[in-house]
This record gives structure tokens, sequence and C-alpha cells, in this order.
């Protein structure tokens, strides 16, 4: 239990620090009615196997989106969905 608290607290102050240096770049980003600030962390390493059509090799499961490892923006990642929504109204065609 000691050594989660004292991770806690080492967590803690290194998140005053960081807005501490976000405060001397950016003044005003530390302020009162600032919450918190969380990075966003993409891993696109990790990537499934898929065919043309974001098809995984499950059938009739597709990897889409902005959190699938595929894409790496919004613009692609929308996309992605219509690229895998046209196979599968093919499909439903057949």
């Amino acid at each position: 239990m000691l050594n989660t608290a004292i991770y806690l607290l080492l967590y803690l102050h290194a998140i005053i620090e960081t807005f501490e240096a976000l405060e001397s770049i950016c003044p005003g980003i530390s302020g009162k009615d600032t919450i918190l600030y969380g990075v966003e962390v993409k891993f696109y390493s990790a990537r499934l196997k898929v065919n043309n059509n974001l098809e995984t090799e499950i059938n009739n499961i597709y990897a889409i989106g902005d959190g699938a490892g595929i894409t790496r923006g919004l613009l692609q990642a929308s996309i992605s969905g219509v690229i895998a929504a046209k196979d599968i109204l093919a499909k439903v065609k057949e």
C-alpha cells in the first residue's frame, strides 16, 4: 500500500511539473479552471492483417476508424468506414 501511495505522489508531482512547464510556454494553460490535459498516444505497429476492403482474417469483421491502428488521421479514419460499408453492401447484394 505504501508503494502505491509513493507512486501516486510521484505521478502527481510529475503532473504539477508538466503544468508548470506548459505555463511557461502557453501562459494561462494552468489556470484555476484547468482540470487535466491528456496526451493522445497511438501505436501503429500493432496492425491487424486486413484485405483491400479493411476486412480482417475473420469474415465480416472490419478494422476501421481512428483506433484500428491502420489510419493516421480522422479523414482517413472516416473514409475507412465508407470503404467497409461499400464492401458490406456489395456482400448483401450478392
